[in-house]
């Protein structure tokens, strides 16, 4: 039975960031990462970018950690191995290879898994998924092949990133979604109408309140049947449905979960000496004085730093405001803060839905906790900092709505 100091299941970004910063803080110890996928750390970033997705961009532009790396930090990899049982009280974690590892400090940064179509036909080729390299290096070899028309299932970040590659390519794109409007219910209807004219004016056909009921052809993908009966042709399916969380195999460890790792703002969780980051923790948020999952990357990277730290004996308190943005079309809509709308929340809207330029403010307590932005990537920073301070913003609500007024003086 191996034995380490840090054991860390999860070897993207948060995990990979916490070994590094484990080795930074302590140059005795024992490091060792469980991943289920064979390949060293990549940026799943870059994976639904235009360039790496059409193959203009360098295929070794994707490592951010070779294997190299792991040699010379002195950090185990143990690729394609899967974390199958957690006893925590002998402090061992058991492989779906039989092999024991034993820990002082455990660190769960297990992240998601892609949700995978149950339809008939799921399993033909020409379906596609984009959560790991595979999945990318998948799509680019059928971009290649000269595929003609996709069908997009979902309505998010990645599909819309990946439609505006797809076009790009001069393939036909239809967009099947179950929502009412694209992005629902992470955009406001309003913002969405600029997103979803976009798509339009660009080519993609929209087909909104439906959903697939089998996609059909041989081996290989031929066309999609929707529940009310219609068929359409297609040589590519793009499913990207959301996410699920990985913990069945926890399930008996006696960890707390709620759809995800439950950890407090240190990233500890209910076990001793185990701690939880990444897309897969729900943590306790200071500022947002909420409990909270945020999956986006730069949110990994800073709880595996902060995980890590506190696994080598400092006491620090994970505290960021979360914020991305996603491109395509020529648009760019960003997301701060906790835009999830619930009971009590107020909404203000910035702009003009004609001008392409909209901000939905989330209020609570008289304070932004969240915020969507359709063209406005001036403001992002500074509402950013609204977030992260708690400012109190009374009844300044005209204000907020004016997208004339400098949001800058209410930092002052």
């Amino acid at each position: 039975m191996q034995s380490f100091t840090h054991l860390i299941i999860g070897g993207g970004i948060a995990g990979t960031t916490a070994a590094e910063t484990i080795r930074k803080h302590d140059a005795n110890a024992t490091i060792a990462i469980v991943s289920d996928e064979p390949h060293p750390l990549y940026s799943r970033v870059l994976l639904s970018k235009p360039a790496f997705l059409t193959g203009t961009q360098p295929f070794e532009s994707v490592w951010m950690k070779k294997p190299e790396w792991y040699e010379a930090e002195r950090i185990t990899f143990l690729g394609s191995a899967v974390a199958k049982r957690l006893d925590a009280a002998a402090k061992t974690v058991t492989l779906e290879s039989g092999e024991v590892l034993q820990y002082e400090k455990l660190l769960l940064a297990t992240g998601t898994h892609t949700r995978m179509l149950t339809i008939p036909g799921a399993e033909k080729e020409g379906v596609h998924y984009l959560r790991t390299l595979d999945h990318a290096q998948s799509i680019i070899k059928d971009l290649a092949a000269g595929k003609s028309h996709a069908i997009m299932i979902g309505s998010a970040c990645v599909t819309y990133e990946v439609a505006d590659i797809l076009r790009s390519k001069g393939l036909e794109v239809t967009e099947v979604m179950r929502e009412h409007y694209f992005w629902e219910p992470s955009l406001s209807e309003a913002e969405a109408m600029i997103v979803e004219d976009r798509l339009v004016e660009r080519g993609v056909t929209i087909i909104r309140d439906a959903e697939i009921a089998e996609i059909t052809g041989g081996a290989s993908v031929e066309g999609v049947t929707l529940k009310d009966g219609r068929h359409l042709p297609c040589d590519m399916v793009f499913a990207f449905i959301g996410v699920t969380h990985p913990t069945e195999w926890l399930a008996d460890s006696g960890i707390a979960l709620d759809r995800g790792i439950l950890a407090d703002e240190f990233l500890a969780t209910s076990l001793p000496d185990v701690y939880a980051a990444g897309d897969g923790a729900r943590f306790k948020d200071v500022v947002m004085e909420d409990t909270v999952m945020m999956g986006n990357w730069m949110n990994a990277v800073k709880q595996g730093e902060v995980a890590a730290k506190n696994m080598t004996g400092e006491h620090e308190v994970f505290t960021m405001v979360s914020f991305h943005s996603s491109h395509g079309f020529g648009d760019m809509i960003s997301f701060a803060g906790d835009v999830v709308l619930r009971e009590g929340r107020l909404i203000i809207m910035r702009g003009d839905p004609t001008t392409r330029s909209l901000v939905r403010f989330i209020i609570r307590d008289r304070r932004i906790v969240g915020a969507t932005m359709v063209n406005r990537t001036a403001d992002l920073n500074t509402i950013v900092k609204l977030i992260a301070a708690k400012t109190d913003i009374g009844e300044r609500h005209g204000e907020l709505a004016d997208p004339t007024f400098d949001l800058k003086t209410l930092l002052a």
